[in-house]
């Protein structure tokens, strides 16, 4: 005779006691393997930083070109190469037009740091920047790596670095345009640089900031770049022909 519950006694039958006991178990089991599973698969945040609040004084040299750079005085021969900041204003902004006039002298500032693995970066304090004596740049040694063709995407490198995380994919693509239009540095980043991950500064032959016309409606969708890689201390610069850019399929 098939066991009856009814809802208003004290007990379930000892048979349904246990078939509701096993299906409880199991539901347990797959509930927690599930939750497992989607923990391994999640990808987790870059290793990022931005130090919002926490304002550092840095010293060194300004160099502007490419980019408004940083680049900071350190002992051992120049093949060593010496850190590099890349330099931004608040905001969605470049900071081209507060270092132009210190291009080259050794100065003071203050800045809320940036960085991602070895790649580094400071948002400026409007005003902050003042000389202290006339100074050459510190001696660096360019390496010319040669040519390759690689597939990535194309980022703001302020976001990417550290300000947003993730800084990259379709969900930040307004967000990189707006940076990348106000003077951004555009950073082009792969997951295949001779087998590992790697950011790359982007850049013209001439050693002068890519047109954003070249790269602007190609942001936050894979593209394929041909060009030439070089290596100044920690950073790698792309440089390649506005028409070497090209979507992925």
């Amino acid at each position: 005779m098939n066991e009856f519950y009814v809802g208003y006694l004290p007990k379930a039958p000892a048979g349904v006691a246990r078939r509701i006991r096993i299906a409880v178990a199991i539901l347990i089991v797959f509930a927690t393997a599930l939750a497992i599973t989607f923990a391994k698969i999640q990808r987790t945040y870059a290793p990022s930083v931005f130090e919002f609040g926490k304002e550092r004084s840095f010293a060194g040299v300004i160099v502007n070109s490419p980019f408004p750079t940083l680049v900071v005085s350190r002992p051992g021969p120049a093949e060593s190469g010496s850190p590099r900041y890349l330099l931004v204003a608040a905001g969605k902004h470049g900071a081209d037009s507060q270092t132009a006039a210190y291009a080259g002298k050794a100065v003071q500032l203050r800045g809320t740091l940036i960085y991602r693995d070895r790649q580094m970066m400071i948002e400026l304090v409007s005003g902050s920047i003042s000389s202290v004596s006339a100074a050459h740049e510190p001696p660096s040694v360019t390496k010319d790596l040669g040519s390759f063709e690689l597939t990535g995407e194309i980022v703001d490198s302020k976001c990417y670095l550290g300000v947003m995380n993730p800084g990259n994919g379709k969900v930040h693509r307004d967000c990189a345009v707006r940076c990348l239009s106000g003077g951004i540095p555009p950073i082009f980043a792969t997951n295949d640089f001779n087998g590992v991950p790697a950011i790359f500064l982007l850049i013209d032959p001439r050693q002068k900031p890519l047109p954003k016309e070249a790269f602007l409606n190609r942001v936050a969708q894979p593209v394929r770049i041909r060009g030439r890689v070089s290596q100044t201390g920690d950073t790698l610069f792309l440089e390649v022909e506005s028409s070497a850019i090209s979507p992925l399929p």
